[in-house]
């Protein structure tokens, strides 16, 4: 597979004809995930990382649901994208050779 890729799920927005169009326009291929494979997307491994630290304490009285996202997202290390995307890119592998994930 050469050239650029966009990868989405599967949600209808993603799927429809427009949009298939105007990612083709730019120069990308659409690449579509199979239903409820998060382990394949690595924004779906980031959103679990934050939502886990957004959850870790209660709120405090002034503190809002967007400051606690920002400081979690902001709390991430090149690292710990690295491993969300290697993550992402060994279930892939498993799935192109028929293995379980």
């Amino acid at each position: 597979m050469k050239g650029h890729y966009l990868v989405m799920d599967n949600a209808p927005i993603h799927t429809s004809e427009d949009i298939a169009k105007y990612v083709e326009s730019r120069g990308y291929h659409c690449v579509y995930l199979p239903p409820y494979s998060p382990e394949l997307n690595p924004i779906e491994q980031f959103w679990s990382v934050v939502k886990s630290k957004v959850k870790r304490n209660k709120f405090l009285d002034k503190e809002t649901l967007m400051t606690r996202i920002t400081e979690a997202s902001n709390s991430l290390k090149l690292c710990d994208f690295k491993g969300i995307v290697t993550h992402s890119h060994k279930c892939l592998d498993k799935c192109r050779n028929s293995q379980a994930l």
